[in-house]
């Protein structure tokens, strides 16, 4: 699979300081607002904490020069009073295992909540698009990013805030230290801790930049895991033995992108073991210093042994306080891409009618129009036309001249791109979507195959609201899916998928049945939409489901590519390329000679030399 050699990724745009800064401000209040006590007990242990590191320092100090005193001194109680700070030296020590270990377990509770509430945040953002949002490639590929990163890089930037703090309080203590010997010595911790911080910063950018931009590849690389791991792709696989085409494909995808990381991921490791040897030069340097004043005699044993320490841990503060300053940018880069999705402008469902100005009239289109974001060529263009109340209206073409497309636009899924559609007179856009979405009853292609129960698919009709068996078992009979229900081991609570070992897997034309089943569970509805019903239906029960549709006495508006079933249909409209270039009854349509005689004709041939079985 050949790809550009160059870097792809150097066009994606990094988000402002500012903006970083907002982003990390929403994120610590998110945590704020599901947990205060949690948050309040975290930040509490981690001044603790921070202040600890420098007491046990200054402890430390004072054991070695009461050791020397009563080593001098011979006192009883200069023994004494060193036994008591190596008491004290314990005792701060044991507290900082305890309050670390507290905090570690207080944080992995703020992850579990904080990945959950973003979590959520992402879910119900996404449940509240329409379908034009969620079909477009570049918020598909933001849903992606913020699902990947919605636990680590949130809870991360939060948790980077209060080491931040942590490593703050503590450096300034540390500070307070060696200030009692020399301003000097804090000028050499700074000078120590900040080439690694300068590096960390440079390439949390590259880091985004790659990570952002070879989305598209790794949703790429996802399918592929999915073609060679799925039941449902197996039987396809097995047979065309595509296995080591997959499995190359894979691979190549996978050097394709560690190549790309591997590079990256020198240059950091390269700058970071050069500015690691600058650090640690400047920390030599001021440990000699500190030990010839101790020669000098201007400086205690205890005293040198604390201000080594102190510089030591101090640039090692330093440095970690830094580097979490830049992993907390590099946080913010990928929490911009969650804000970002969350900021989309969702299309508002303002209607609120729940009866049209016109009761009786039906669908009436004028000139309606749509275009897919990025299409080339619209995929309805300029259609008219009425549907009555009661119409059986039969819809025929051939892939991709927009049938479905023309559905979905009678159903309030799209919104034309030019032109009018109204029902009962009221533009879809005004109706109350919850009383709109009643009154349509549809079986979609392709439909889902839910990993529930019998039951639970046939009750997604009505979004899983519905729980009265014989309601269900009442639509699996219109649905031809009874005889099935019946053979399941438990019925209508029977799980339907193997993921699950007392689950059971269906053929395409039981899952059919089903699936017709869910589109009957709305009784209530006047408009009955079916887009190729009876695909996987053998003819007997293809003919027997038509019947019963027929006979439901509500708008019924089917697509199929079997011409014999839309014979009985009041009108016939033919697309093609989103146009409607035939229609009337299938007798008016077969005595015309057009492209739906041809059509019939073909198909009748087929029939007729048993092409079909």
């Amino acid at each position: 699979m050949a790809r550009a050699a160059e870097n792809p990724f150097d066009d994606v745009e990094i988000p402002t300081l500012r903006a970083g800064l907002g982003y990390g401000l929403r994120a610590f209040g998110l945590v704020w607002k599901h947990d205060r006590w949690l948050t309040l007990a975290i930040g509490l242990l981690t001044v603790v904490l921070a202040l600890l590191p420098a007491a046990a320092a200054w402890l430390a100090k004072l054991v070695i020069d009461s050791v020397l005193a009563a080593i001098e001194s011979g006192a009883v109680t200069d023994r004494d009073t060193a036994l008591i700070w190596v008491a004290a030296e314990a005792g701060v020590l044991a507290s900082m295992l305890a309050v670390k270990r507290t905090l570690t377990f207080l944080k992995s509770m703020l992850q579990a909540r904080l990945g959950y509430a973003v979590s959520h945040l992402i879910y119900d953002k996404t449940l509240r698009m329409d379908l034009s949002q969620l079909e477009n490639a570049t918020v598909q590929q933001q849903i992606l990013l913020a699902k990947q990163y919605a636990s680590a890089r949130p809870y991360g930037l939060v948790n980077r805030i209060f080491e931040t703090a942590q490593n703050a309080i503590t450096l300034i203590s540390f500070a307070i230290v060696l200030w009692t010997f020399s301003p000097l010595a804090v000028l050499v911790v700074i000078a120590g801790g900040l080439p690694l911080f300068i590096s960390e910063v440079n390439f949390s950018g590259h880091m985004f930049r790659f990570h952002t931009g070879r989305t598209p590849e790794m949703r790429e690389r996802s399918y592929l895991e999915t073609l060679m791991t799925t039941e449902t792709a197996a039987p396809e696989r097995i047979h065309a033995d595509s296995s080591p085409q997959i499995l190359s494909r894979y691979e190549s995808l996978f050097g394709w992108l560690f190549g790309h990381d591997r590079s990256l991921q020198a240059r950091r490791a390269a700058w970071a073991v050069a500015l690691g040897i600058l650090s640690s030069a400047i920390f030599l340097g001021g440990k000699v210093w500190i030990v010839w004043v101790t020669i000098a005699g201007a400086i205690t044993l205890g005293q040198m042994t604390m201000l080594v320490t102190v510089l030591r841990q101090g640039q090692n503060t330093l440095s970690t306080l830094l580097t979490a300053i830049g992993g907390g940018y590099e946080d913010l880069l990928y929490i911009s891409n969650l804000y970002d999705l969350l900021a989309i402008d969702e299309a508002e469902r303002t209607g609120s009618k729940t009866l049209g100005v016109t009761p009786g009239t039906g669908f009436q289109l004028s000139e309606v129009s749509f275009s897919y974001p990025g299409s080339t060529r619209p995929a309805i263009q300029g259609l008219t036309m009425d549907i009555p109340p009661g119409t059986q209206l039969g819809l025929v073409g051939a892939n991709g001249s927009g049938k479905t497309t023309l559905v979905r636009l009678l159903m309030g899924l799209y919104t034309p791109t030019s032109g009018r559609i109204t029902l009962d007179g009221t533009p879809l856009a005004d109706w109350d979507w919850p009383t709109l979405a009643a009154r349509t009853a549809t079986l979609f292609q392709p439909f889902q195959r839910y990993k529930m129960t019998a039951g639970e698919n046939i009750s997604m009709g009505e979004g899983l609201r519905v729980q009265d068996p014989g309601l269900l078992q009442a639509a699996a009979e219109k649905g031809l899916a009874g005889p099935l229900i019946a053979e399941l081991p438990e019925g209508l609570n029977t799980r339907l998928t193997k993921r699950f070992l007392d689950g059971r897997e269906l053929s395409g034309g039981q899952w059919q049945r089903l699936a017709l089943a869910r589109a009957m569970l709305r009784s209530h509805a006047d408009i009955l939409i079916l887009d190729e019903p009876t695909a996987a239906l053998d003819p007997e029960a293809e003919g027997e489901f038509l019947e019963l549709a027929r006979r439901e006495h509500r708008t019924l508006i089917l697509i199929s590519h079997r011409l014999s079933n839309l014979q009985h249909c009041d009108r016939i409209v033919m697309l093609d390329k989103g146009r409607i270039v035939e229609t009337g009854t299938h007798d008016e349509l077969f005595a015309a000679e057009g492209r739906y005689r041809k059509l019939f004709d073909q198909q009748g041939e087929f029939y007729r030399e048993g092409g079909a079985s």
